[in-house]
């Protein structure tokens, strides 16, 4: 009996130390040991930078805009601010949706998010709305990147010549593409040919971009998904503006609520509320705060896209509480978070 109880337990000792054993180790397809695993999170992290990819719209140029009496200059408030007109364009000029079409394809296929320009249009009522309360002017750029949120703009301009002494009536297309941060304006990544010419008896426009793609998309499409990993782990930049209100006797040096100046405070706020303390005071005056380079996260805790209005809206919302102020959150772009101080 002793000895079929030292058997039972040896026997139960050394199934507990397989289990454990094998609990240890993580095994791949084949069963065999991997003791060189990452952590989950990391391996997270690592796909997550791989497979990142931004959410692209291809939009004219302004000199191609231009080139079609669509951009036009106009001054409000002593500024110069540009109108540009994209529905109207698209219908002026006979090669846009083609050339358009045959750039997206590519990306699509490649597995970029893409947003179509004309269907975004169509969903806008107006090219111009004005701020009843400021009188504040949006043209349609704005409100089309307002409304698509998207990382990255391929912006196009491009020229389109035919050879009319060809008896085929050959054409040549010269072309510039440009990857631009649509949060901070920055040119990520460029692509440009001049005088590219296909010898296929199919020599439209459209074939002609696709056939130039082709050529030297593979490093352009780099270029981008390089740019937003970076983005992904050191988090988007945005400009970040607040100034006191007209008429408002209050200045940035005076006392809030919580001891600091305005000024302190707010600069305190964004050294715990950037991304990794990562922003840039260009501007420090008694009615204004500028900052550039200021590194927000990319999203939100529900996966939806963090913009530089959200970052103003909680900058407000914390300002407003530990100030005793009264400001209003007047950001419109993608990445330009504008907040007034309308006074205690």
């Amino acid at each position: 009996m002793k000895l079929n109880s030292i058997l039972v337990k040896s026997l139960v000792i050394f199934v507990f130390a397989s289990t454990i054993l094998s609990c240890g180790n993580k095994q791949n397809g084949d069963g065999l040991t991997n003791t060189d695993a990452k952590p989950e999170s990391e391996n997270t992290e690592v796909n997550a930078n791989e497979q990142a990819k931004p959410n692209l719209i291809v939009i004219p140029s302004d000199e191609l805009l231009q080139k079609f009496g669509m951009l036009k200059e106009e001054e409000a408030q002593g500024k110069t601010i540009y109108i540009r007109d994209f529905k109207r364009y698209l219908l002026k000029d006979p090669n846009a949706k083609f050339i358009i079409a045959s750039i997206q394809s590519s990306f699509i296929k490649a597995g970029f998010p893409l947003n179509d320009l004309e269907q975004t249009l169509k969903s806008l009522d107006d090219q111009e709305i004005v701020d009843d309360v400021d009188n504040i002017q949006k043209d349609a750029k704005t409100m089309l990147l307002t409304t698509v949120g998207p990382d990255i703009i391929l912006e196009l301009d491009y020229d389109l010549k035919s050879d009319y002494k060809s008896r085929n009536l050959s054409k040549s297309l010269s072309y510039t593409l440009r990857g631009i941060d649509a949060f901070s304006n920055k040119v990520v990544a460029t692509i440009q040919q001049t005088g590219f010419k296909n010898d296929k008896a199919d020599n439209d426009s459209g074939s002609l971009m696709k056939s130039a793609l082709d050529q030297d998309i593979a490093n352009f499409k780099k270029q981008i998904t390089g740019y937003f990993g970076d983005i992904i782990k050191k988090g988007r930049e945005i400009t970040v503006r607040v100034a006191i209100d007209k008429g408002i006797k209050m200045s940035m040096d005076d006392d809030c609520l919580e001891g600091d100046t305005y000024a302190d405070w707010i600069i305190d706020y964004l050294k715990k509320h950037t991304q990794k303390g990562a922003y840039k005071l260009e501007r420090n005056t008694d009615t204004e705060l500028f900052f550039r380079n200021v590194r927000i996260k990319t999203l939100n805790e529900d996966g939806t896209q963090y913009s530089a209005y959200d970052f103003a809206k909680d900058l407000k919302k914390a300002m407003d509480k530990g100030c005793g102020m009264k400001s209003k959150n007047k950001t419109q772009g993608l990445g330009d978070a504008y907040i007034v101080i309308k006074g205690m």
